[in-house]
């Protein structure tokens, strides 16, 4: 893009077409603020020009390239041009390469080239001093020239074609006839072929390194259409290998329904079923008419594979504690099973709510906790009260997916690195907190997967094949149902027809309150104080609340904080009408003295001192 901005001949609209036209995919959405090159160029820049992970993505490169395991001059030439490009990135972001830094990466690059590379290089080295990287790439390349000019004389002077046919007598233009010396110096005609050393695939007939089970022209076709290939080419329907199937000795079984056959071979109950094992060996079916086969095939062509929708699922953390998630705008509360609040440890609260989901489906909610989740770099965090449930859902996802054709980036960090897999759910988040956890930015994978940015890293959304027919929803709002208030109501409300059978104390209650009670200005209803027993039952008690008493004033001598805590509390319960002083004079015949004692408190700062009163305390006739 500098080579157009810096373009004098070209006006700003040009400029802006060119660059427009070189954007592709995500880029060519991003809008700037003005329409203008210069703009456009800013926006893309604040975009994508994130240093640390392009360094991650350069030093990654270089790391992960494959390890050669022969001398083959264009591997070799592929890595030093990969190793040259990785250098170059680096360099142009302003990280310069010392002697450290050369000596690292050529210890990596020295691990991944072949073994007798590895030798000629030591060989090549005449003095103890670390050489350095450029050292290193010079010599394959010159390694490489040698391996080319190698391969072209040996080609050149030790293949001489000669007339010959081949010893089944079919002509193949793939082979030709060629008259070698062996090192005893006998001639021997041998078959030579451009692809020596490698067989060609029976589905696809391409020499490529492939087993049956990774070829593109075998996953393209239907699986009925893959069984019958198998037949043809006698390849074992359970392992996809090159022997019979009553002879296979692999115990995998199809991840889909268990049976005796490889998951690629799989067909919904809708396909026609692919035979057993001992079908396969005995064939007493009728034969098919070719009418009746063409038919057979259309109607698997018609019958699409279904697409398993992934759930926006993520790994949080409470208490520290790794916990599966997932995420549904569509509700208006949280959720949390009753065995993750148990594991964790948290307080459950008693309550009575209902909660409802499709098609107005209730169910009772009878307790609620709180918990605080967040990420694992702790930037996060959000405290949350949750209904607990028994279970929030079945597994999820309701079988494995696979996930061999998804090429997700190297570089980045799944929400949920398990999606794929059937796990229980523990939590779910709704729109309280939904739309916080959101990200902007998106990665789009291909037409059905979506990789969507949050705080919990990135959630693979959309979907994948599957056979698998379970359906998932989750739709639900706290209510608490119209019929069931007005039920409620009508139950407060209402009198009981018939009398009620009281017992002896609950008889003797009712009296005491018709007998004893009534009504002040305000409303309220007051009753005198009711006894199980007479009063008269009771002895003597003034005596040990005196002994008592004089215990106390002791206590309070010796401790003047005390004391002065414990007269407030004195004038205090004096005031509020809570007691009342008592004279000589006015004592009653049946009276109870109650002894009293303070508890000191020096950690509570509204209540330092707790008065106790001791209305167990005995009197002399042990009442």
């Amino acid at each position: 893009m500098s080579v157009i901005g810096n373009n004098d001949s070209l006006n700003e609209s040009q400029k802006l077409m060119y660059l427009k036209s070189a954007l592709k995919n995500e880029a060519a959405l991003i809008q700037s603020d003005q329409d203008n090159f210069d703009s456009l160029i800013k926006a893309l820049e604040n975009r994508y020009e994130n240093k640390r992970a392009l360094v991650d993505i350069h030093i990654a490169g270089i790391l992960s390239i494959n390890k050669l395991h022969n001398e083959n001059p264009t591997q070799i030439r592929s890595l030093i041009d990969t190793v040259r490009n990785h250098m170059r990135s680096l360099k142009n972001l302003k990280l310069e390469s010392n002697s450290l830094s050369d000596a690292i990466i050529l210890h990596v690059l020295n691990n991944k080239i072949d073994k007798e590379s590895q030798r000629l290089f030591q060989l090549s080295l005449t003095t103890t001093q670390v050489p350095s990287l450029q050292d290193f790439l010079s010599f394959l390349e010159v390694r490489c020239i040698q391996l080319e000019s190698v391969i072209k004389s040996d080609f050149a002077e030790k293949s001489i074609p000669i007339k010959n046919k081949s010893s089944s007598g079919v002509n193949n233009s793939r082979w030709k006839s060629f008259l070698t010396k062996d090192k005893n110096k006998t001639s021997t005609a041998v078959e030579s072929n451009p692809n020596q050393g490698q067989k060609a695939c029976v589905i696809c007939n391409e020499f490529k390194k492939h087993s049956v089970y990774n070829c593109e022209m075998f996953l393209n076709h239907s699986p009925l259409e893959r069984y019958e290939l198998c037949k043809k080419h006698n390849i074992c329907t359970n392992c996809l290998n090159f022997h019979p199937s009553k002879s296979c000795t692999s115990k995998s079984r199809c991840q889909i329904c268990s049976s005796f056959h490889n998951t690629k071979l799989h067909r919904d109950k809708t396909d026609v079923s692919i035979p057993s094992t001992a079908e396969a060996f005995i064939d007493t079916a009728p034969k098919v008419n070719s009418e009746q086969c063409f038919a057979l095939h259309s109607t698997d062509k018609k019958n699409s594979k279904p697409m398993k929708y992934l759930m926006s699922t993520a790994v949080a953390y409470v208490n520290g504690m790794p916990v599966r998630i997932i995420l549904d705008s569509a509700s208006e509360i949280n959720f949390i099973s009753s065995d993750c609040a148990i594991s964790l440890g948290l307080k459950r609260n008693r309550i009575h709510s209902s909660v409802s989901g499709i098609n107005g489906l209730a169910q009772d909610i009878k307790y609620e906790t709180n918990a605080t989740i967040s990420n694992k770099d702790n930037s996060f965090n959000e405290s949350l009260k949750f209904m607990v449930v028994p279970k929030i859902s079945s597994v999820t996802p309701s079988c494995n997916l696979d996930i061999s054709k998804l090429s997700l980036p190297k570089h980045i960090k799944l929400a949920d690195p398990s999606f794929h897999k059937p796990a229980k759910i523990s939590m779910l988040l709704g729109a309280q907190v939904f739309f916080k956890i959101i990200k902007a930015d998106q990665i789009k994978i291909n037409d059905s997967i979506t990789l969507q940015n949050s705080v919990f890293n990135y959630i693979v959304t959309g979907g994948l094949p599957t056979a698998d027919d379970k359906l998932h929803c989750f739709l639900l709002s706290e209510q608490e149902g119209l019929e069931n208030l007005i039920s409620k109501f009508w139950q407060l409300e209402s009198l009981e027809d018939e009398s009620l059978n009281l017992n002896s104390q609950t008889k003797l209650c009712e009296d005491h309150f018709v007998n004893n009670h009534r009504r002040d200005q305000t409303g309220h209803y007051i009753v005198q104080m009711a006894f199980l027993k007479e009063p008269s039952c009771l002895g003597e008690s003034k005596q040990t609340a005196i002994r008592r008493l004089n215990s106390l004033w002791r206590q309070l001598e010796a401790n003047p904080n005390l004391q002065q805590l414990y007269r407030n509390f004195i004038h205090e319960y004096l005031d509020m009408g809570h007691m009342e002083q008592v004279f000589e004079a006015s004592e009653p015949t049946v009276a109870y003295y109650m002894p009293h004692h303070g508890v000191l408190r020096p950690d509570s700062k509204s209540t330092p001192l707790r008065t106790v009163f001791d209305a167990s305390c005995a009197t002399t006739t042990g009442e």
